[in-house]
């Protein structure tokens, strides 16, 4: 298993939140699972883009860090929907407010990508 070669520090609730909500689709992923998408295949054609291993991987992350459930059906045809706890609801006003920020400031940040190599590829 994996272990990081620095230590996590833990001082402040956004290093909590940077730690455990750290992943290129978690935020999404939690989204569009309150929005009633519940199957794995549901959610990766949402986010086409997304590799399914790497998406397999932060859903599980999430189900561990308690921001989501997984259940499985055991019908002849294993079937899993997932399901935003608690935790997973009260983390939608703060990804709701982030998303609108991302619209109302949709030029400004559309500018600053142009600016870095590393987002070369993006249309």
């Amino acid at each position: 298993m994996y272990q990081k070669k620095t230590p996590v520090q833990l001082d402040c609730g956004l290093q909590f939140f940077k730690e455990l909500l750290n992943g290129k689709w978690k935020l999404m992923l939690v989204y569009y699972i309150s929005q009633n998408l519940k199957r794995p295949s549901e959610l990766q054609r949402k986010i086409p883009n997304a590799d399914r291993r790497v998406m397999d991987k932060q859903l599980q992350e999430l189900v561990l860090h308690g921001f989501i459930n997984k259940k499985t059906f055991h019908t002849k045809v294993p079937k899993v929907e997932y399901e935003l706890t608690e935790l997973g609801e009260k983390l939608l006003p703060l990804i709701l407010t982030i998303e609108q920020w991302g619209e109302e400031n949709r030029l400004v940040l559309n500018k600053a990508m142009e600016k870095d190599p590393k987002f070369e590829h993006v249309v």
